[in-house]
């Protein structure tokens, strides 16, 4: 009866995805059959709770999943206060994001036509040449919360336990609209087979590549990154929609730089304007243009 109590307990438990009680009850039933005698069961009972393993020896050293937890730490909210239209981009690359965003406006009339809205969507080049800005724009225009992935809570220290904290994070996606950040994804999607890697990071890779070819995502995954020839070249097929991110062109910084002069109310003189013309990227001429207010404000407040 005491065994029928445990499960019955440990069964209330997982339903309830409480994973601290799941696990204690679980250690229990282990711990009942050893001293029943039965060593090699309860030896495979605690392999069981580490599925990674291949011995219960290593029972205890990765901790429980606590999905709620895990959310917390991994997803950080960012500010939907940056329209599409305010993001300088190339007609191209407009225009696409705007199908998609048409799809997902319509995306029941889609899926009754079997044909799902692309939600999957990789943006790659050279850094500051407004990816995650744009990704940040989408979820304004679709009014979506939008979360950046945190890799330093996502990457786990134990044997698989990353790809289980991907797994979790993807079925967030397919549960609750939002758009899900993978900003630098070739932290998590780098090519496979270095030397200098372990196997584990191997894994990992397949793991990011399997939750994205089976994720049917209620709002936008959006990944970016600076490194394209790094990443395993299986996972670009895995995205719905590939978009290339290059470095602007003088027009573009012209159009970004006075725009940027006149929202913060500085007139720019004629070698700092010319300085944030010929800069590599947006980000680069939008410190030249706020080195320029700070000398300003200093400047008055003398």
């Amino acid at each position: 009866m005491a065994r029928i109590t445990k499960l019955s307990r440990l069964f209330g438990a997982v339903a309830a995805r409480d994973w601290g009680t799941a696990m204690d009850i679980a250690r229990s039933i282990a711990a009942d059959e050893d001293r029943i005698g039965h060593h090699a069961a309860a030896q495979g009972l605690r392999g069981s709770l580490n599925p990674n393993s291949h011995h219960g020896d290593g029972f205890g050293a990765s901790p429980v999943l606590n999905h709620a937890a895990l959310l917390t730490s991994a997803l950080a909210e960012v500010r939907r206060d940056v329209r599409l239209e305010a993001v300088v981009l190339r007609p191209k690359v407009r225009r696409e994001l705007d199908g998609v965003l048409q799809e997902w406006r319509n995306r029941g009339k889609l899926r009754k036509c079997g044909v799902p809205h692309r939600a999957k969507l990789l943006f790659h080049g050279p850094a500051g040449c407004g990816k995650s800005l744009t990704a940040r724009a989408l979820g304004t225009e679709l009014d979506l919360p939008t979360y950046v992935v945190r890799f330093d809570a996502v990457i786990g220290a134990y044997l698989g336990q990353t790809a289980i904290h991907l797994r979790e994070l993807f079925r967030y996606t397919e549960q609750t609209p939002c758009v899900l950040v993978f900003d630098e994804i070739d932290a998590l999607g780098k090519k496979r087979g270095s030397p200098l890697d372990v196997g584990e990071l191997d894994r990992i890779v397949i793991s990011m590549m399997q939750e994205l070819e089976h994720c049917l995502a209620q709002g936008l995954i959006v990944a970016t990154t600076n490194l394209a020839p790094n990443l395993d070249t299986a996972l670009w097929r895995r995205f719905d929609l590939c978009l290339e991110f290059p470095k602007p062109r003088r027009q573009q910084l012209q159009s970004y730089v006075s725009r940027l002069a006149k929202k913060v109310q500085v007139r720019l003189p004629a070698e700092v304007r010319n300085a944030a013309l010929s800069a590599a990227s947006f980000a680069d001429a939008e410190k030249i243009v706020q080195a320029e207010l700070r000398r300003k404000v200093l400047r008055e407040g003398g």
